[in-house]
């Protein structure tokens, strides 16, 4: 009886050695067989108890190893019929087809109307100057006669780096004029668009970080009447031919005359 049991097992483990498959058919057939829950290795363990008690041991190590050998290959055996469908599969693409649009996000609102304003002024000659955020307090705002004791220069109006008088957050984008004016000989026709901040209470209406654009204009016989009709003609191209526009005197240090 037990020479029977032994038997059995050995031709079962043989079997599983040499089981080969094609298709998804003949490895659920070998799941059924040897995996399953109604396998044909499962009755060997109630053997056990007709084997003599000195094989009883070894008939229950080499009935462990059948069930482990039996899940091995049927791993191996999915895991070698998967890899054959994805080469298969890898055989049927087409390479020279096109390949899924990729979805592009929609610009910011912000980014919109910049571009806007710089193609506006472009077409009038006007380059775009950029420069640094963090600036010292000459072109920030020595250049730009701002007095010593000017609101401004306190620290409730402008972010200051830490432990430092000189270092901060340009309040406005003149210290890009002044950059441009100190490095560039005449004539100059540029415009500076970029972020500001302000130590300001934020609001629906006003915030501490926000986005400014300032024009410089510097040639021989430029006049008031120039810049006039600069921003007139911005604004009808920027809000429609019927937009009107209207200047009041005002006073700034660094332009004179000014108007708003």
């Amino acid at each position: 009886m037990s020479q029977n049991a032994f038997d059995k097992a050995k031709d079962l483990l043989e079997e599983i050695k040499n089981f080969a498959i094609s298709n998804k058919e003949e490895l659920e057939t070998f799941r059924k067989k040897f995996v399953g829950s109604k396998n044909i290795i499962k009755p060997l363990f109630g053997e056990i108890r007709n084997i003599e008690n000195e094989q009883k041991k070894e008939f229950g190590q080499f009935v462990n190893l059948l069930k482990q050998e039996a899940e091995k290959k049927f791993n191996n055996l999915k895991e070698k019929l998967e890899s054959g469908a994805s080469k298969e599969k890898a055989k049927n693409i087409d390479l020279t087809r096109p390949g899924d649009p990729v979805r592009l996000g929609a610009r910011h609102p912000i980014s919109i109307v910049n571009n806007k304003i710089i193609s506006i002024f472009e077409r009038l000659g006007f380059t775009v100057a950029e420069d640094r955020e963090i600036e010292d307090d000459w072109h920030n705002f020595t250049a730009m006669n701002t007095p010593e004791d000017h609101p401004a220069r306190d620290m409730q109006d402008t972010f200051y780096l830490k432990d430092s008088v000189e270092r901060l957050l340009r309040t406005h984008t003149s210290s890009v004029q002044s950059r441009v004016m100190t490095s560039t000989q005449p004539p100059i026709r540029i415009i500076a668009p970029g972020r500001v901040y302000r130590n300001e209470t934020i609001s629906a209406r006003s915030h501490a970080q926000f986005h400014q654009v300032e024009g410089l204009y510097i040639d021989e016989g430029v006049s008031f009447a120039d810049l006039k009709q600069t921003l007139l003609y911005f604004a009808q191209e920027m809000y429609g031919k019927d937009t009107k526009i209207r200047l009041r005197q005002s006073y700034f240090p660094f332009t004179e005359p000014s108007a708003e």
